[in-house]
């Protein structure tokens, strides 16, 4: 009875083996497909850099925004800053003149950027479509 207890724990031990090396050959080929890279606060960061972390959609809509508007690269646009939010209204908080806004509790962002070396704050409802220049 011993030896096919030992016999079974011996093949347990093997697919534990087994499954760790297939993890560990899957997440080594994941950057073989052509898959686009992920958008992180900054590009051309230095590695290792806090800049280099992924970052919501609605953080990457605010770069490409605030790229836009100032008409430099996307790559130029440094986020320092990316806090989540809850804005009184569909207005994010920034209603203009003669505009209704819908009297709802918004879940967004405010994200602090820096482009050409001026700050620029945004705010944005939770997926990035809504965006206001506070």
């Amino acid at each position: 009875m011993k030896v096919i207890a030992i016999i079974f724990a011996l093949i347990a031990v093997g697919m534990i083996f087994w499954y760790l090396e297939e993890i560990r050959s899957r997440d080594s080929n994941r950057g073989n497909y052509d898959s686009p890279p992920t958008a992180t606060s900054a590009d051309n960061a230095p590695l290792g850099s806090i800049h280099n972390l992924p970052v919501p959609e609605a953080v990457i809509q605010a770069k490409i925004y605030a790229a836009t508007n100032v008409g430099i690269e996307l790559g130029k646009i440094i986020v320092l800053t990316a806090y989540e939010k809850n804005w009184p209204d569909g207005c994010l908080g920034l209603a203009r003149a003669d505009e209704f806004c819908t009297q709802v509790v918004t879940p967004g962002w405010e994200i602090t950027v820096q482009a050409k070396g001026e700050t620029h704050i945004y705010r944005t409802n939770g997926d990035g479509s809504v965006i206001r220049e506070q």
